[in-house]
């Protein structure tokens, strides 16, 4: 089978989101019981990250991860935001108002940036990597990001076998071409960037669908995702756990 293009999957991805082809609602039911309390661990990880935002040019690949991330914790110099999608775009514009740091819209490629070399100090998304070719989109990161820059990413990891499952299973829950990562997709950043990473979320996936099967879209601070989120937290220390980990933040540094 021949290999789809970077445009074809770019056209997709756009495809999607612009016209709304995915139904995740009952993967948001899941996360709201499986992620509940690394959701607050996650939060508090990049609140302190954040900070280093302050009075620096920064990209957000993607177009409203800002108003989670950025708006009350840090006020940059100028921020960049993009989407391959004219509609997803459109909801980032409608939250910028009263903003007190400069906002800039552009509808483009992550895989293809259009910025000249060395323009930002922070590139940063929420779960978008997967969504691209990540040896060409983390290329033109690296090339955007001035010396020393810094990257932050919250992405999905293909290696949970249970979360794996679920996603086989769910397909309609994803665009066609988005890929959880992989071993291999850190092999690629690490060639271009130092950094360290959190694991989130092994045994909470297994009890948050428990939690949901028992108290339904409700009550997601219960006894049941409390365990999970426990043993996610001792296990989390062992290294060679963490590729049976569901998610993992990303924070580095350009070499």
């Amino acid at each position: 089978m021949k290999a789809r293009s970077i445009d074809d999957i770019a056209k997709t991805e756009a495809e999607y989101w612009n016209e709304n082809k995915l139904d995740r609602r009952k993967i948001k039911k899941l996360r709201r019981h499986a992620f509940h309390y690394s959701y607050k661990r996650e939060s508090k990880f990049l609140q302190e990250k954040v900070k280093h935002f302050n009075d620096k040019d920064v990209l957000e690949i993607g177009s409203h991860a800002w108003v989670s991330w950025i708006k009350g914790n840090a006020t940059p110099k100028s921020l960049d935001c993009i989407n391959i999608s004219e509609v997803e775009l459109e909801k980032g514009i409608s939250n910028a108002k009263n903003i007190p740091f400069e906002i800039n819209f552009h509808l483009m490629d992550a895989n293809t940036l259009t910025f000249k070399d060395e323009m930002f100090d922070v590139v940063y998304g929420g779960a978008i990597l997967h969504h691209l070719d990540v040896k060409r989109s983390i290329s033109e990161i690296y090339r955007v990001l001035k010396p020393n820059g810094i990257i932050l990413f919250t992405e999905p990891l293909n290696m949970n076998p249970f979360y794996k499952l679920y996603r086989y299973f769910n397909k309609k829950e994803r665009t066609p071409d988005e890929h959880a990562l992989v071993n291999k997709d850190f092999k690629i950043i690490k060639e271009k960037f130092t950094f360290e990473h959190v694991f989130l979320d092994f045994f909470s996936v297994i009890t948050g669908y428990l939690s949901l099967k028992i108290f339904g879209d409700k009550n997601y601070d219960n006894w049941i995702n409390k365990i999970g989120y426990r043993l996610d937290v001792f296990f989390s220390k062992i290294p060679f756990l963490h590729v049976l980990f569901a998610r993992v933040i990303i924070y580095g540094t350009k070499k």
